[in-house]
Parts: C-alpha cells; sequence; structure tokens
C-alpha cells in the first residue's frame, strides 16, 4: 500500500514537470492528427466504394426494367440469370401491383423487411442495422406493354465494404499504437535533449542553494537563445547580488568602526573626568570640549547613515527651484567671513530644476565643506551655476591636496577617504560624496570630478534644466 501510494505520489509530481507535459502534448497532437487522417481515408474510401455499389445496383436495376418490358414472364429465371453468380449479395423481390409476389431471390428474409429497430440511416439508401449491417435499399416500379405494374424492392449488403472499413481501422489502431509509443520515446528524448540546458541552469542553482557561494554561477548555454539570456540575466542578478552583500558588510564593517572610535574616546574622557575631574579644571575643560566635539561628528556621522538608509526608499515632493539660490544658502550656512580661503562666486541668475529643495542643498554643502576640508589656507575655491546643454550644473573647484585618478571611481564608496589622517582630524565621515551621489541619482542627473594631485579638485554636479517662464 505505501508503495502504491508512494507510485501515485511521483506520477503527480511528473505530470507537473515540463518533460511531461511537452510528451503528453506531442503524443495527443500526433494522435489527433492519426485520427484526422484515418476519418478522411475512411470517409473517402466508403463514399468512392457506395459511389460504385450505388453504380451497380443502378445497372442492375436497369437491366430488371428491361428484361421486364420486353415481356420477360419467366420472373424466377430472369432473377437467377442476372444475379447469379456476380450479385449474389444482392436480395430482390418481384411484386405485382396487387401485392402478389412474382418472384425472389433464394435468400430473401421478410423478417429483414419488417425489422426497423436499431437501424441508422447514412443517406437515402444507405442503412445499417445491427443484425444485418451495412447495406443499400431501394424500390423501383417496374410495367410492361400489356399494362401489368410493379414493384421492385432490392436490398445489396455491404459485407465486402464493411470487411474493408474494419481492415483500415485495424490499420489505423495499429498504426496509431506503434506511433504514439514510438513518438513517444523520440519526443522524450528530443525534448530532453531540448531542455537539458535548463536543467543545466536549474542544478547549478541547486548547488548554489546546497552550499552557498557568492561567486559561483549558473552555466551559460549557447542554444536556445531564450535560455542563453535566462542564464546571462540570472549571473547579472548574482554579480548585482554579490556586490551589495560586499557593499552592506563593508558597510557594517567601517559603520562599527566609525561609530566605536568617538565612544572609546568618550569612554576615555569619562574615565578622565572620574579621576580628575573634580580635582583640576583644565582637565575638567579639556574632557567636556573633546566630549562635545566627539558627539558633533557622532551626531553627523549618525545623520548621514541615516540619510544614506533612506534614500531611494521613498519618493521626495519635487518642485521647480532655482539652484543658485540654493548655493547661495549653503554657502552663508558654511563660509566664515574670518576664512584664510577665497571664495569665488560665478553664479547665473536663473538655474531653475525640478528637485527637492533639501536634497540640493545637502548637495551643495557637502562638495563646498569637502572643498573648505581639503583647501590649505590661503588657497582658494571657485564655485559656479551654470547651464550645459539641457542642464543646470553646478561647479564647485578648490587648490587643495588633489585626488589620485585611480581613486576616482573610489572616492564616492561609503567610508572612503583619501586622506584619512585629514578626514579624522578636521570630522569627516567618508559618507558625504557617496550620500551626494544617491541624492543626484534621485534628481536622474550626473555627478563628475576632475582632480590633479598637489593642484585641487573640481567635482561637476549636473542637473535637467528648465527654462523660468
Amino acid at each position: 500500500m505505501t508503495m502504491f501510494k508512494s507510485l501515485i505520489q511521483q506520477l503527480k509530481q511528473s505530470a507537473n514537470t515540463l518533460m511531461f507535459r511537452f510528451t503528453i502534448w506531442y503524443v495527443l497532437s500526433l494522435l489527433a492528427v492519426i485520427l484526422l487522417i484515418g476519418i478522411s481515408i475512411m470517409g473517402a474510401v466508403t463514399h468512392l466504394l457506395i459511389q460504385d455499389s450505388k453504380e451497380e445496383l443502378f445497372a442492375v436495376e436497369r437491366k430488371l426494367r428491361e428484361s421486364i418490358q420486353d415481356g420477360f414472364l419467366e420472373w424466377q429465371s430472369l432473377l437467377d440469370e442476372l444475379l447469379y453468380p456476380d450479385h449474389a449479395n444482392y436480395d430482390v423481390q418481384i411484386v405485382s401491383s396487387d401485392g402478389r409476389i412474382l418472384a425472389q431471390t433464394r435468400n430473401w428474409d421478410e423478417a429483414f423487411l419488417a425489422e426497423q429497430k436499431n437501424r441508422f440511416r447514412w443517406f437515402d439508401t444507405v442503412q445499417w442495422n445491427t443484425d444485418y449491417g451495412l447495406f443499400i435499399k431501394d424500390e423501383v416500379i417496374w410495367n410492361q406493354s400489356n399494362g401489368q405494374v410493379g414493384r421492385i424492392y432490392i436490398h445489396v449488403q455491404l459485407h465486402s465494404i464493411e470487411r474493408i472499413l474494419l481492415i483500415i481501422t485495424k490499420v489505423l489502431v495499429i498504426t496509431a499504437l506503434a506511433s504514439s509509443t514510438a513518438g513517444s520515446l523520440l519526443i522524450y528524448q528530443i525534448t530532453r535533449r531540448n531542455l537539458s540546458p535548463l536543467f543545466s541552469i536549474m542544478n547549478s542553482i541547486v548547488q548554489m542553494k546546497n552550499a552557498p557561494n557568492l561567486r559561483q554561477r549558473v552555466h551559460v548555454p549557447k542554444t536556445p537563445v531564450e535560455l542563453t539570456k535566462l542564464a546571462e540575466r540570472f549571473n547579472q542578478l548574482l554579480d548585482e547580488h554579490e556586490e551589495l552583500i560586499e557593499r552592506e558588510m563593508n558597510f557594517i564593517t567601517n559603520a562599527s568602526h566609525e561609530l566605536r572610535t568617538p565612544l572609546t574616546a568618550f569612554r576615555g574622557h569619562v574615565k578622565l573626568l572620574k579621576r580628575w575631574g573634580n580635582q583640576n579644571a583644565d582637565v575638567l575643560q579639556k574632557s567636556l570640549d573633546s566630549l562635545d566635539l566627539e558627539s558633533q561628528r557622532m551626531q553627523r556621522l549618525i545623520i548621514q547613515l541615516l540619510t544614506l538608509a533612506r534614500s531611494g526608499k521613498s519618493a521626495t515632493p519635487k518642485e521647480q527651484v532655482n539652484l543658485t539660490d540654493i548655493v547661495r544658502e549653503a554657502i552663508k550656512q558654511l563660509w566664515k567671513s574670518d576664512s584664510k580661503i577665497s571664495l569665488r562666486l560665478h553664479l547665473n541668475e536663473a538655474a531653475y530644476v525640478f528637485g527637492d529643495k533639501e536634497q540640493l542643498r545637502q548637495v551643495a554643502v557637502i562638495l563646498i565643506e569637502n572643498a573648505m576640508r581639503y583647501t590649505n589656507d590661503l588657497g582658494w575655491i571657485e564655485v559656479a551655476v551654470y547651464q550645459e546643454k539641457d542642464n543646470a550644473c553646478l561647479r564647485v573647484s578648490d587648490s587643495g591636496i588633489g585626488i589620485p585618478e585611480e581613486e576616482f571611481d573610489k572616492i564616492f564608496d561609503r567610508f572612503y577617504r583619501v586622506d584619512k589622517a585629514r578626514s579624522r582630524v578636521t570630522g569627516g565621515t567618508g559618507l558625504g560624496l557617496s550620500i551626494a551621489k544617491e541624492l543626484v541619482g534621485q534628481h536622474h542627473g550626473t555627478i563628475r570630478v576632475k582632480s590633479t594631485i598637489g593642484q585641487g579638485s573640481s567635482f561637476v554636479v549636473c542637473i535637467p534644466y528648465l527654462n523660468n517662464a
């Protein structure tokens, strides 16, 4: 019983596979074609044979009428001469106008005439009976020159046609069974070969599930094109997934490291305060100042982490804003009157874009703040807003330390710093450019950089431009 249930379960599972579905549909299609061809052949053969039988029947009827019209009075001899031996399957009865039987064939069956049940009419004259099989029934009127009139009843048994149809049916059944069996095996093998690339992809996925490996990829078949594209797209998704996981792992590691540093400083200053704070005013003040700086740095880091976490997850409302006004607000927020760095401004008064004002202000703050952080005293910073083709662009240039060309692709990674020691002193977190890139991307814009070591850097942000109507 258990074995039977297991077999049933396996059959149910097999019925849901592509192999089974393709094979069963091919076999059903093959049987349908054979059935259609068989019906067509049987119909054509039956029609031709019945037409021949009718033509033969009409010829016999014509001979009978002609013989009777000529005054032939030996009725039984007439039937024997015309019907035997060539037309032995004919049952004929000659009846006078008053119902008197003048002659009939030896195998004439009155019960056959009276039998009407289980009879099926194919055409007007062709009928089928469960007891007598297929036959043609007809009757004609005869008359003689002396005025005598009567009827001729004729039944033609079509056993030969039945035998031919039976032979055709057997041939078709045997052909269908042989074709479906051989076709099933052939179609199964062809389907298995055609689906082998898909099975290869499935096996690769199963192996990846059983032994997780971020660098493992599915095999890309050469044909068919659909499975090639499927495998390539799947591998592309795996590449993106691996990159995302690696970035998130790096993000978690770097975030933990960055948060651990101010916390360690916090604990050190708290211990120092516990030991010397009540006794030494200078230690107390220095510790409080350090705690304040570290708390500001931690606050800035947490805010930037939250900005990165939220970016791209929800659509922010956008409106038409003037990029020049946003840049002026950012400069007003950051620039100090006693700064030893000179500021050069080239601002287009009408640089309208469609975007979120606060996010664009944050981009401007990040770029200007970075320029201030990496520019030495007596250096310069240039901020420009201008039109470039269909974009409104913000360019922030400086005479700072510069960025090596091989690090251009890395500076937008989270927590990456060109000069780690300098960033630590100036309070940089390594998240600014990453945030800027995310926010610019949300505005369908671009950000690019040009830099030379020891001469400075230039960051350009371009947002789709709107004319002020």
